[in-house]
C-alpha cells in the first residue's frame, strides 16, 4: 500500500499545491525558531507541539491534492493527514491552559484531550466511519469526504477550541499590566482568525466547491503567536521569513523548469542512455551553479547589516590599541553606539573608588548623576551573576526575570533606559550602559544585541585596563606624597637620632662639670663667708644659668627620644597592615622580580598600635629582604605569615637572601649601623624599628643563616574586641 507512495507516476504537478507546502514549512520554520529562542519553556514547547500537528497536516495536503489515484490519496489523509488535524486541538488547548498561567487549575483536562482526539485518530485509520473510502475532486485537487460519524470529532474540536479562546480571553481581561495585556490581546485576536481554517471541514461533509483557505488562516495564528511569545526580542522572523520565500522562489525558476523538461523530454529519453546522461549531467551543473553561486547570493542580501557591523567593531576593536585614557574610551564608546543603532540616550556609569558609586561619565556637560545601587540590589546581583544584556520588554514576558521583575522596572525607571548592557570582568561589576529607545523609531534587532555583546566583551576589558593604569597614576601620585612625607620623616628621625648620639655625649661632659658648679655655688649661698650683697647676687646668677643650662640639657634629651607621632593608637588588624604593605611595594618588587607570598589563617589578628608605625616596621623589613636576595640572586619570594596564640601576634617575614654574618648580627638594630654602600643606607631604619616595636610593648627579634636567609619575627600583644580604642601607650624611646 504505501509502496505507491514512492511511485512519481501516481503524482502531478498541482500549483495549488504548492502555496499550502510553503506555508507548512514556515510553520515548521517558526515552530522550530521559538523552540530554540528558550527550549526551557513550557510556553515555547507546547508552541512548538502546536506548530507541528498544524504544520504536519500543511506538508500532507498538497500530496493529498496532486495525487492521480483517489486509493493513494485516501492513504494520504487517513494516515498522515488526519493524524496532524487530529493533533491540532489538544496541543492548542495545551498551549492556551500554559499561555493563561491556569495548568494548576486544568491539568487534570490535559490528558483527556489527548486521549479523545487520539482516538478518534485511531477510530479513522481502523474504520472507515470517520473518512469515506472515496474521495471527491475540485478544481484544486483530490478532497477527503467525512462521514456522518465525523461531526462528533468536529464538535469536540469545536469545544476545545472554544476553552482555548476563553482561557486566553479571560486571562487577557484579567491581566493588569500593559505589556502582557497588549501580548494576551493578539493571542485572542490569533485565535479568532485561526478559527476560520476550520471552514475547510465544509467540502468534506458537503459536496461543495468551497476552496480550502484553511492554510492562510493557520500560517496569520501562528505568525501572530509567535509574534506576541518573542514580542520585543531578538526576533527575525521578518528576515528569516523574506530569506526563506527568496529562496524558494529562486529555487522554483530551476526546478520547475527542470521538471517539466523531464517530462517532455521523457519519451525520448527512455530509448536514449546518451540523452539521460546529458540530461542529468545538465541538472546537476545547474543545481551546482544555485548552491555555490545563488544561494550565497542571497545569503549575503540578508546579512549585509551583520557584515556592515562586523566591520564597525574590527575597527573598534583596532581604534582600542591607540587610545589613552579612560575619558577617551567611554567617548569613543558612545560614538561607536550612537552612530550604529541610533538611540536617543547614552547613559555610560562606571563605578569610582572614590565616590563608592557608579557615576554617570560620558556626559561632561552636566553634573555627574549618581545612581544608588546598594550592595544588597537583587537586580544587580542577578546582572553580576548571568553578565547578559537585558532589554525592558523582556521583564514582564520572560520567565527568567521573574525573581528580579520588580528590581529590574525600578532600575529602568531610575535610568529611563530601555537597554541595559552589564560590563563584567571576573564577577566584578565595573559599570553599566544604558540605551534609550531608537531615534529612527526601530526596534532592536538580533544583529543589534550580537553587536552590543561583542562590544560590551571589549570595552570592559578596556575599561578595566583604563580604570587600573587610572588607579595606578592616583596610587603613584598619593605614594610619591607619602614618599615625601616619609623621607621627611626618615630625614627628621636621622636628625633626632643623631641629636640623641649627640645629647649622650653632652649629658655625660657637661652634666658633671654642671653639677660640680651648682653644687659649690649653693654651697657658698649657704654660707657665712660671703656677706657681700653684691657678691650674693652674683652666685645667685650663677646659680641660675646652672640650672638653665641642666634644664636645657635635661629638654634636649626628652627632645631626643619624642615618638615619631601622636600616642594615640586603636585597635588595628595586623591582616590590613600587610595588606595595604603589600599594595605599596608591590609594583616595586614586581619590576626587580620579587613576589611576595603570605600565609594567614582566616580571623582577627588584632593589636593596639599605630597602624602608620607597623607600617613602617613591615615595609623596611620586606626592602631589606629584597636588598638580600638581589645581593645573591636575581629573582626570589619574600614569605609573610601570622600566626597567634593566647597572649601573642606573631608576624614572621622570610628570605632566602645573602643572610646576616653572626659577628653583625647584634648591631644590626643599632643607630647609624649599616652594610650598605655609601649613600645607600643611614643605619636607622632597623634601629626605628626596633624603636616602635618596643614602644608597642612588642619584641622584634631576627634569625640568620650566611647564604640561607633571614627570618624577621614581631610579637605584639593581642587585644580582645572589648578593648577600648584611644588607649594611651605608656613606654617611649
Amino acid at each position: 500500500m504505501f509502496s505507491q507512495f514512492f511511485n512519481i507516476s501516481n503524482y502531478y504537478f498541482n500549483p495549488y499545491a504548492v502555496p499550502v507546502f510553503v506555508v507548512s514549512i514556515f510553520i515548521f520554520f517558526i515552530g522550530t525558531f521559538v523552540l530554540i529562542q528558550n527550549k526551557t519553556s513550557i510556553v515555547n514547547i507546547s508552541f512548538f507541539l502546536k506548530c507541528y500537528s498544524a504544520g504536519f497536516w500543511l506538508f500532507t495536503i498538497p500530496f493529498v491534492y496532486s495525487c492521480l489515484a483517489p486509493s493513494v490519496a485516501h492513504t494520504w489523509y487517513k494516515y498522515f493527514t488526519f493524524f496532524g488535524v487530529a493533533s491540532i486541538a489538544p496541543n492548542l488547548y495545551l498551549f492556551s491552559v500554559v499561555w493563561s498561567e491556569k495548568f494548576k487549575q486544568q491539568k487534570i483536562f490535559i490528558p483527556i484531550v489527548y486521549f479523545l482526539f487520539y482516538l478518534f485518530y485511531g477510530l479513522a485509520v481502523g474504520t472507515d466511519i470517520f473518512i469515506m473510502p472515496d474521495m471527491r475532486r475540485y478544481f484544486w485537487g483530490l478532497y477527503p469526504i467525512y462521514g456522518k460519524a465525523a461531526f462528533l470529532f468536529v464538535f469536540c474540536f469545536s469545544i476545545v477550541y472554544a476553552v482555548s479562546f476563553f482561557n486566553t480571553y479571560f486571562a487577557y481581561r484579567c491581566e493588569k499590566k500593559a505589556t502582557k495585556k497588549t501580548q494576551k490581546k493578539f493571542i485572542v485576536l490569533a485565535l479568532l482568525i485561526g478559527y476560520m481554517g476550520s471552514f475547510d471541514f465544509i467540502s468534506k461533509f458537503f459536496n461543495f466547491t468551497f476552496f480550502p483557505v484553511g492554510y492562510i488562516a493557520i500560517f496569520s495564528y501562528i505568525s501572530l503567536v509567535a509574534y506576541s511569545i518573542v514580542r520585543y526580542r531578538a526576533f527575525e522572523i521578518e528576515t528569516a521569513l523574506h530569506k526563506t520565500a527568496l529562496w524558494l522562489l529562486s529555487f522554483s525558476f530551476i526546478v520547475f523548469p527542470v521538471f517539466f523538461f523531464y517530462k517532455w523530454v521523457l519519451p525520448y529519453m527512455r530509448e536514449s542512455n546518451i540523452l539521460q546522461f546529458i540530461f542529468w549531467t545538465v541538472s546537476f551543473l545547474i543545481f551546482t551553479f544555485y548552491l555555490r553561486i545563488i544561494q550565497p547570493k542571497i545569503d549575503h542580501l540578508f546579512k549585509r547589516r551583520e557584515s556592515n557591523l562586523e566591520k564597525i567593531l574590527i575597527k573598534f576593536t583596532e581604534d582600542l590599541v591607540y587610545l589613552k585614557g579612560l575619558d577617551n574610551l567611554i567617548k569613543r564608546i558612545e560614538t561607536t553606539i550612537a552612530d550604529t543603532l541610533y538611540p536617543e540616550r547614552i547613559d555610560i556609569f562606571i563605578y569610582r573608588e572614590d565616590k563608592k558609586n557608579y557615576v554617570l561619565s560620558n556626559k561632561v556637560n552636566q553634573m555627574p548623576k549618581a545612581v544608588d545601587l546598594k550592595k544588597d540590589n537583587k537586580f544587580l546581583q542577578w546582572v553580576t551573576a548571568n553578565n547578559k544584556i537585558i532589554y525592558r520588554g523582556f521583564i514582564e514576558i520572560d520567565p527568567q526575570y521573574a525573581s528580579i521583575k520588580e528590581e529590574a522596572n525600578r532600575y529602568f525607571d531610575l535610568t529611563g533606559a530601555i537597554v541595559a548592557i552589564p560590563l563584567i570582568l571576573n564577577t566584578k561589576l565595573l559599570g553599566m550602559i544604558n540605551l534609550g529607545k531608537k531615534a529612527n523609531f526601530r526596534r532592536y534587532r538580533a544583529s543589534d544585541f550580537y553587536f552590543l555583546n561583542t562590544l560590551k566583551n571589549e570595552s570592559v576589558i578596556a575599561i578595566s585596563n583604563s580604570l587600573l593604569y587610572e588607579n595606578m597614576e592616583e596610587q603613584v601620585r598619593q605614594r610619591s606624597k607619602e614618599l615625601v612625607e616619609v623621607q621627611k620623616q626618615l630625614i627628621q628621625a636621622e636628625k633626632l637620632a643623631t641629636v640623641g648620639t649627640l645629647a649622650g655625649g653632652v649629658a655625660h661632659e657637661i652634666n658633671n662639670p654642671l653639677a660640680a658648679i651648682l653644687t659649690s655655688v649653693q654651697m657658698l649661698l649657704i654660707s657665712d663667708t660671703i656677706s657681700d650683697e653684691s657678691d650674693k647676687e652674683s652666685l645667685q646668677l650663677i646659680e641660675d644659668a646652672s640650672k638653665r643650662c641642666r634644664d636645657i640639657v635635661k629638654k634636649l634629651m626628652f627632645y631626643a627620644r619624642k615618638p615619631l607621632d601622636s600616642e594615640e593608637v586603636s585597635r588595628i588588624d595586623l591582616r590590613d597592615v600587610i595588606r595595604s604593605v603589600i599594595s605599596f611595594v608591590g609594583y616595586q618588587l614586581e619590576q626587580e622580580n620579587i613576589t611576595v607570598r603570605t600565609e594567614v589563617d582566616n580571623g582577627v589578628y588584632a593589636v593596639m598600635g599605630d597602624h602608620n608605625e607597623l607600617e613602617h616596621v613591615v615595609t623596611n623589613i620586606i626592602l631589606n629582604a629584597k636588598d638580600a636576595i638581589k645581593k645573591v640572586k636575581k629573582s626570589g619570594t619574600i614569605y609573610i605569615s601570622l600566626a597567634k596564640n593566647e597572649e601573642w601576634i606573631e608576624l614572621a617575614i622570610k628570605d632566602k637572601g645573602e643572610g646576616i654574618p653572626p659577628e653583625i648580627k647584634a648591631k644590626i638594630f643599632d643607630p647609624f649601623f649599616t652594610t650598605k654602600d655609601i649613600g645607600k643606607g643611614l643605619g636607622l631604619g632597623l634601629s626605628i624599628c626596633h624603636a616602635i616595636i618596643e614602644r608597642h610593648k612588642g619584641v622584634i627579634k631576627v634569625e640568620s643563616k650566611l647564604n640561607e636567609g633571614s627570618v624577621f619575627t614581631v610579637q605584639l600583644s593581642q587585644v580582645s574586641q572589648t578593648e577600648t580604642k584611644g588607649q594611651k601607650v605608656l613606654s617611649d624611646y
